[in-house]
């Protein structure tokens, strides 16, 4: 890798595959350019929604005048132009668009199993990430042979299944970023109505299911002050001004799920109430629980609508010359590249393979894990044992994302039955043979992307 000084001069090119997504785009480039420390020498954007991807470089240049810096814009819809050289590669692509994602819901809606936003595991997950695997694979073939020291910063769901399956596959040097942790401890902390600077936290478990094993606020262990407000379903549905990124599209987080799994179960877990009741086999049995647990919502279906209209008002503000607004966000990637740039270390949870770092969690897993970023890499950190039962949900779910990692490359189909039966929440659900009709409707659904199954 060479001496830390080289190291400095050469870390200056960021490519992001998928800069048509508006909003995360703006956003990680509002975020990088926020460093006074840190200089980019260039900005490569790759996206093969050319419209999209002309707009976003208007702003990406627009961002960079607003913040005063001398950065090189590129942009392209085709990779491995913009590859060589590269040293951080931020992949955020969907694979499908929407079309392909309603029926990822709506199939499994036909045999009574009501996914809320299915990107994960389950049927929903299990198809996203069969569409999503094989360009993921695609993009690490191209840096082993333009850019074999890159990171790749993958943020496409779902997250450890893709991570899993490129870390048997590739030998790139592969991370899986998320939101679910740092959103949990700021909306923990407005729960508890206290300023975020106060607070301290250690999570760790898998991707959307991280368990804050300590929070901490002015270094004083909070959990007896979350038992104590949200005692009843009462108490819970009164935190609920807290609304993060969910109000923009209409829905009011009431977490009433996620408190009662640590009422049961003793820790506070991360990622939404909406994701969680997926993961886990105890609140969507029927209608009358799902609307009880206020987990109806399809929330993410319309927030990929939404998208649009964020991009539409980005090309408003361009065809009036006015400034994009832009506000340091909690996105980990740039604070990563920061930190491995400048040496200035940065703590981040990110999606690691287990390499005994969740000692009671299988070795074929990744974990997500607290890592620290320094000029000499990343570093993930040891967590050891879990306690038993959070151990053994994360395992219910690491089961499903072993199948898939395995089902996309043995090529084999009865792969994807057996990993869609082992979901704790289709088994809840679904007899095997409703399962097995299920999937045949997906896969005849889904067949373009799986045309190489055995």
């Amino acid at each position: 890798m060479g001496k830390s000084g080289e190291r400095t001069e050469k870390m200056k090119k960021v490519v992001i595959i998928g800069a048509g997504s508006s909003i995360f785009t703006k956003n990680l480039l509002g975020d990088l350019l926020s460093f006074d420390d840190m200089e980019i020498n260039e900005f490569a954007l790759v996206d093969i929604n050319t419209e999209k991807l002309s707009v976003m470089e208007k702003v990406a240049v627009k961002l960079c005048k607003q913040f005063g810096k001398d950065v090189k814009v590129t942009a392209t819809d085709k990779r491995r132009e913009v590859l060589p050289d590269a040293n951080y590669v931020i992949n955020t692509i969907g694979v499908g668009g929407v079309e392909a994602y309603k029926k990822d819901l709506e199939i499994p809606d036909k045999y009574g199993l009501s996914q809320c936003i299915g990107d994960i595991i389950g049927p929903g997950g299990m198809f996203r990430f069969l569409r999503a695997y094989p360009e993921l694979l695609s993009m690490c073939r191209d840096m082993e042979e333009l850019c074999p020291d890159a990171y790749f910063f993958n943020y496409t769901n779902p997250m450890a299944p893709l991570c899993l399956a490129l870390n048997q596959t590739t030998s790139i040097k592969v991370y899986g970023f998320c939101h679910n942790v740092q959103s949990t401890a700021k909306q923990l902390s407005d729960y508890l109505q206290v300023d975020e600077s106060r607070i301290s936290y250690w999570a760790a478990g898998i991707n959307h299911m991280d368990w804050f094993l300590q929070y901490k606020v002015d270094g004083k262990d909070a959990y007896p002050r979350l038992f104590e407000i949200s005692q009843s379903e009462e108490d819970i549905i009164k935190l609920a001004d807290y609304e993060q990124d969910y109000s923009r599209i209409g829905v009011r987080l009431v977490d009433i799920i996620r408190f009662k799994i640590m009422h049961n179960f003793g820790y506070y877990v991360s990622e939404s109430p909406f994701h969680i009741s997926e993961y886990v086999p105890y609140f969507r049995k029927n209608q009358k629980m799902i609307e009880a647990f206020q987990v109806n919502n399809r929330w993410w279906l319309a927030h990929e609508m939404a998208v649009d209209e964020y991009f539409d008002g980005l090309k408003g503000l361009l065809a009036k010359s006015k400034d994009i607004p832009c506000s340091k966000t909690f996105e980990y990637a740039p604070e990563v590249i920061h930190a491995n740039i400048t040496g200035k270390p940065f703590r981040a949870n990110l999606n690691v393979m287990n390499t005994g770092l969740i000692s009671n969690l299988p070795s074929n897993s990744v974990v997500e894990v607290p890592c620290y970023t320094d000029t000499e890499g990343i570093h993930p950190c040891y967590v050891e044992e879990l306690p038993y039962a959070l151990a053994a949900l994360n395992v219910a779910n690491i089961n499903v994302h072993i199948g898939m990692a395995k089902a996309v490359i043995e090529k084999k189909k009865q792969l994807i039955y057996d990993a869609i039966k082992m979901d704790p929440l289709t088994a809840a659900k679904l007899t095997l043979d409703q399962i097995n009709d299920m999937v045949d409707e997906m896969i005849e659904a889904n067949a373009e992307y799986i045309t190489d199954f055995e």
